[in-house]
């Protein structure tokens, strides 16, 4: 291969080309992969990734994949056309996606598709001590079966949430 006078070897167009290539390639996969870390960072949970309680009658009873029952838990009760509910979505799914992340349990429940409501609901607003009627946004925190904090209203719901995200939710501890 030719060199000119400073040392430097000669590149033939080929390589260069090869070069600009392999440059290009190069490139494309680390703006994949950016876009891939950016995406898992800031992707925003949905109510469909976590666990559906149907029916009122359940909520008491859930179990793991390995049929246990679980001990501690949540369940988030909302429904599509209520505001406050929609007004803290973002909230709600953001502390729950840390939650879960930290070994947490967060399930939710949307009232409109609760299969039971004719012949559960009225036991389940015994069993948490509501006597005004079921109202959204709900939370109910659950340990060995027992209902052991009902929180309604969005600043209740966020609060507590927030607390179990902390680590400081006394139930739980």
């Amino acid at each position: 291969m030719a060199t000119y006078k400073k040392g430097f070897k000669k590149q033939t167009s080929e390589q260069m080309l090869l070069q600009v290539i392999v440059g290009v390639i190069i490139a494309v996969i680390v703006f994949v992969l950016i876009a891939f870390v950016y995406d898992i960072a800031t992707r925003v949970p949905e109510y469909s990734d976590y666990t559906k309680v149907e029916k009122y009658e359940d909520v008491f009873t859930q179990e793991d994949e390995s049929e246990n029952p679980i001990e501690k838990y949540m369940v988030y009760f909302y429904f599509d056309e209520c505001e406050g509910c929609s007004d803290i979505s973002k909230d709600v799914l953001k502390l729950a996606n840390r939650i879960t992340k930290n070994g947490g349990v967060f399930m939710v429940a949307n009232t409109t598709d609760m299969t039971d409501k004719d012949t559960n609901l009225d036991d389940f607003l015994d069993a948490i001590e509501v006597t005004t009627g079921l109202q959204a946004p709900l939370l109910v925190t659950v340990v060995d079966g027992e209902p052991a904090g009902v929180y309604v209203g969005t600043d209740a719901v966020v609060d507590a949430l927030t607390s179990v995200k902390e680590g400081t939710y006394e139930p739980f501890n």
